[in-house]
């Protein structure tokens, strides 16, 4: 037995949702269009997850000595596609009528290492490969290293840990200080501070505002600190003197901005 409303002759028919009645190629079958939808193209085309060529080849050429203050590396990676790894944590537990405790919710969210000092790192990888061999349930993130930069930032992180879990016989991991964390973030072209002029040109000004007794103030590759600030006294001076313009010489450091962005650390030596 057939109702009305199925009996074509009867006249009745059973009316179709709009997105049905409506279809058309412009929608999708749940009869939503496509205008206005952001479908962005990777930005990686073709990446298969190797280290970039140019960061690889960077990267050789600092461990093999050839690059030792890593302004290759830093270079390379400016425009280069690095991982950044996300794991889920979680947001809400609950437990069972067994008493066991599970996730109930979990959000994603970008891993960060403490350092000894509690300061926060972000590591990145340059290949998959790399990053599993550090933790393989950790989901890689492709960015360009100056987008790692500025999330690194803005999550309290004071610098960066390239390949955590390198080996040492490969050279080992390779930490990125401030300086370069912050002139990634600022898409500005990072120079070692001993070697860069603007970080010179501070630093003879500082010496100059300095008592007389003040006659030069130098940037050079440090041993333990990024950089060894070399200050140079006049001869004679007693060692209260001494203390007090090593004092009012690092209260003037401390004030200047462009010193606290571009040298991570310092160590202040006296002498030529």
């Amino acid at each position: 037995m057939t109702s009305p409303q199925d009996d074509p002759a009867s006249g009745a028919h059973r009316a179709l949702p709009a997105h049905f009645r409506e279809k058309s190629p412009l929608t999708d079958t749940a009869g939503v269009t496509w205008e206005g939808r952001d479908y962005t193209v990777s930005p990686f085309p073709g990446d298969d997850g190797t280290a970039p060529a140019e960061v690889a080849a960077a990267l050789a050429a600092h461990h093999a000595g050839e690059d030792p203050h890593r302004r290759r590396l830093v270079a390379a990676l400016t425009t280069a596609r690095v991982l950044v790894p996300i794991m889920a944590v979680a947001t809400e537990t609950g437990t069972t009528a067994h008493g066991l405790t599970g996730d109930n919710g979990a959000d994603m969210a970008m891993v960060s290492i403490t350092a000894p000092d509690g300061t926060s790192v972000l590591p990145l990888f340059t290949s998959v490969a790399a990053l599993s061999a550090w933790q393989q349930t950790a989901r890689p993130v492709p960015v360009i290293a100056p987008q790692a930069a500025q999330a690194a930032v803005q999550e309290g992180c004071t610098a960066l840990l390239l390949d955590p879990a390198a080996p040492a016989e490969e050279g080992g991991p390779v930490l990125l200080p401030r300086s370069v964390l912050w002139a990634l973030a600022q898409g500005r072209e990072w120079i070692p501070p001993h070697e860069d002029p603007e970080v010179a040109a501070t630093l003879d000004r500082v010496a100059a505002q300095a008592p007389g007794e003040v006659l030069a103030l130098e940037a050079r590759a440090g041993e333990r600190a990024e950089v060894d600030l070399h200050l140079r006294l006049r001869p004679g001076l007693t060692a209260p003197q001494v203390r007090a313009l090593v004092e009012e010489v690092s209260t003037r450091l401390g004030a200047e901005q462009l010193v606290a962005e571009r040298i991570s650390s310092l160590k202040l030596v006296l002498g030529s």
